[in-house]
Parts: structure tokens; sequence; C-alpha cells
């Protein structure tokens, strides 16, 4: 029994350095843009506000992988007929399957899976008392990775969850979808 214990200490102190180098942490940030889906008969025009999103990541390694990303992002709208906006800050938290083509020099990658994102704070003069805190989406993406530090990738997010901003003919019409065009850089 205690020789099995020191057999399985040594097999998995060895297999250490292959299982770091499968691992990869690193700082994501980049530009968001917005985007609106017309449900409803709004009285005016609701535009997409754009931000900046930046956080953390952490992904395994190899042709087939997951990972895990925390960043704030922000997002919101204005109203045309009303002038007000909502500014939206979020902290969003994608868990997505990613699988590679590994190579020394350019990894290009591609990425499914869901989201959660908690609300940090509203301002403008349309924050509603009964929207969500936490809302959902699917996010898919693609991306090169050069060499083994930096990172270049766009993401469509899909927003699942009504904010329940009313319009005259629907009270849950909005769902927020973005763009975010994104850089990384690993250690």
């Amino acid at each position: 029994m205690k020789r099995s214990l020191i057999v399985i200490a040594f097999a998995s102190l060895c297999s250490l350095p292959a299982a770091a180098n499968a691992q990869g942490f690193g700082i994501l940030g980049g530009l968001s843009w917005g985007n609106v889906p017309p449900n409803g008969v709004s009285p005016g025009e609701l535009k997409a506000n754009s931000g900046f999103a930046v956080g953390l990541a952490a992904e395994s390694g190899g042709v087939v992988g997951f990972g895990i990303n925390g960043l704030y992002a922000q997002r919101g709208f204005t109203s045309s007929l009303t002038g007000s906006s909502s500014k939206l800050n979020y902290v969003d938290v994608p868990v997505y399957l990613r699988l590679s083509i590994p190579n020394d020099m350019i990894t290009p990658f591609a990425f499914v899976g869901p989201q959660a994102s908690f609300e940090l704070g509203c301002e403008g003069g349309n924050c509603p008392s009964g929207r969500p805190k936490v809302t959902y989406a699917g996010v898919i993406g693609a991306g090169v990775k050069l060499g083994h530090i930096v990172s270049v990738q766009g993401r469509y997010v899909y927003g699942l969850t009504n904010l329940n901003y009313g319009t005259v003919s629907n009270t849950n019409n909005y769902q927020p979808r973005s763009f975010m065009l994104l850089a990384g850089v690993g250690f």
C-alpha cells in the first residue's frame, strides 16, 4: 500500500510540467458592440450602447479543451424618444468548450458555451427596478493564438434573458446581444 502511494505521488510529480503547459492563464481586453433586437412596437427607437470588456481567462490546452473567463463588460441602450439611456455594467462568466489546432506559430481555435452575467450597476434615466440582476446568454467565437502568448478573438454573445424594458405591445422585449473583439496576453 505504501509503495503504491509513493508510485502515484512520483507519477503525479512527473506529470506536473505537462499539466502546467496544458493550462493557459491570461488577460483579455477589447471592445464590445451592442445590438438591440426589434421585439415589440416601441414608441421611438432603441440604439445599443457600445463599450469595452476586460478581464481574466483560464483555458486547458490540447485539441479539445475547456475555458472560463471573468470579464467586466459594458452594455445598454439609448431611447430616441426620451433621450434617456441605460448603461449596464456586468461581470460576464462564460464557460465554454474549446476546439483548436495546436501549432507552435499560429493556433486557430473556436469555442461555444453558456454564459452567466451578474449586473454590477445601471446608470442613466431608464433603469427599471424589475429587471433581473443575473442574465444568461450563449457564446460562440473564434480566434487565433500567436505563439504561446498573444491571442486575438471575436465572440458573439446571444442574450437569452429578457431585461423587462417595456414597449407598447410587449413588456419583455430587450434581450442584449453583443459582438466583442478581444486581444489577450497569456502568462
